[in-house]
C-alpha cells in the first residue's frame, strides 16, 4: 500500500461501509438509514468522514456540492480562515464529482448518488498541511461501499462487527467504556449484541455460565443454559421467555394468532485472542437467524 497504509479495518454503520487501518478508531456516529454522519479519526491528525442522505429521485449532485463547500466557506470566513476549492469529475469513482479544497485542513474527497440506492454520499478525508491527504483519501474512500450486494448490513465499530439483514433496524444503541449493544427490530423480531472487554477481569469472579445468567440481560429471562462452543470459543447457548406477565400473555397472543416463536434464543461467548465476551439475542425469531447472526460475528 501507499505509504505503508493498511485499510484492514472494517468499519460499517447504517449500511455505509469502508476499510481503515487498524488504529484507527470511529469517533462519531448518528443518524439512520435514510441521513447519517460517521467519523473515523488516525491516531494523528486525519480524519474520514461521511455523510449520506436517501432521495427518492436522482437529485443534483454538483448543486448539493456546491452548498455544502459553499457551507464550509461560509465557516471559514468566521474563522478568518482563507478557503480555496476546486471541483473536477471523479476518474477514481464513477458518476462522482472530486472535490479539494483547503481552509485551516487540507480534504479531499467526493460526491454521488448510488444508481442503486439512491442514497447521496459525501466522503471525504482531511488531515493537516503536511499529512499525505490525497494518497490517504484515494485508498480509503475506494473502499467505500454505500449498500449491501446480499441484503446484509455490516455493523463494525469499537471491536464489534456482525452482519444482519438489511430488513433489520436500529432502535437502540448503548457505548460505554469497556461495553458496546446495538439492539434491532424487524415487525415482531428483535435482535441484540453486546461486547464486552476485559474477559479476563469479569470472569476471575464469575464462570461464563454464572455471568451469562446473572450479570447479563438473561438475568430477567427464564433461561435454560447448556454448554457449547461458538468458532471454537467456550459458549453458553441459552433458550428461554420473558418474564413479566404483560409480556408472557402478549407472546402467546403472537404464537397463536400471529404464528410467531415466542422463545428467546442466545449465545454467549468467551472470546480469549481478544479478551472479550460477546452475546446475540434473538428474540420472537428463528434459531437459523440466530446461528447466520452468530457466524457473522467477527470476534478476533
Amino acid at each position: 500500500m501507499k505509504h505503508g497504509l493498511a485499510p484492514e479495518q472494517i468499519v460499517g454503520w447504517q449500511g455505509v461501509s469502508l476499510r481503515v487501518p487498524p488504529d484507527w478508531s470511529v469517533t462519531g456516529f448518528q443518524g439512520d438509514a435514510k441521513e447519517g454522519y460517521l467519523r473515523i479519526d488516525s491516531p494523528g491528525t486525519l480524519v474520514a468522514e461521511v455523510r449520506w442522505a436517501q432521495a427518492k429521485k436522482a437529485v443534483n449532485v454538483r448543486k448539493r456540492l456546491d452548498d455544502y463547500l459553499n457551507l464550509v466557506e461560509r465557516q471559514a470566513k468566521k474563522r478568518k480562515v482563507p478557503f480555496t476549492g476546486r471541483i473536477k469529475p471523479s476518474e477514481e469513482w464513477e458518476g462522482a464529482l472530486e472535490f479539494n479544497y483547503r481552509a485551516d485542513r487540507k480534504v479531499r474527497g467526493f460526491i454521488r448518488q448510488c444508481p442503486y440506492c439512491r442514497r447521496v454520499v459525501i466522503a471525504q478525508v482531511s488531515g493537516d498541511k503536511d499529512d499525505a491527504v490525497v494518497n490517504v483519501a484515494n485508498q480509503l474512500l475506494d473502499t467505500l461501499q454505500d449498500h449491501s450486494e446480499d441484503g446484509w448490513w455490516t455493523w463494525a465499530l469499537l471491536g464489534l462487527v456482525v452482519r444482519l439483514p438489511e430488513r433489520f433496524a436500529l432502535v437502540k444503541s448503548q457505548v460505554m467504556s469497556g461495553y458496546l449493544m446495538l439492539q434491532f427490530r424487524n415487525r415482531y423480531t428483535e435482535v441484540s449484541v453486546e461486547r464486552w472487554g476485559l474477559a479476563d477481569v469479569t470472569l476471575k469472579r464469575w464462570t461464563l455460565d454464572e455471568w451469562a445468567l446473572q450479570a447479563t440481560e438473561w438475568r430477567r429471562i427464564r433461561a435454560q443454559p447448556t454448554q457449547g462452543e461458538v468458532e471454537g470459543h467456550p459458549a453458553v447457548h441459552l433458550t428461554g421467555l420473558r418474564r413479566s406477565p404483560t409480556i408472557w400473555l402478549r407472546r402467546k397472543v403472537e404464537r397463536f394468532i400471529l404464528r410467531r416463536p415466542q422463545e428467546i434464543h442466545g449465545a454467549v461467548w468467551h472470546c480469549e485472542p481478544s479478551n472479550r465476551i460477546y452475546s446475540v439475542r434473538v428474540e420472537r425469531g428463528t434459531q437459523e437467524l440466530l446461528e447466520q447472526i452468530v457466524a457473522s460475528v467477527q470476534c478476533h
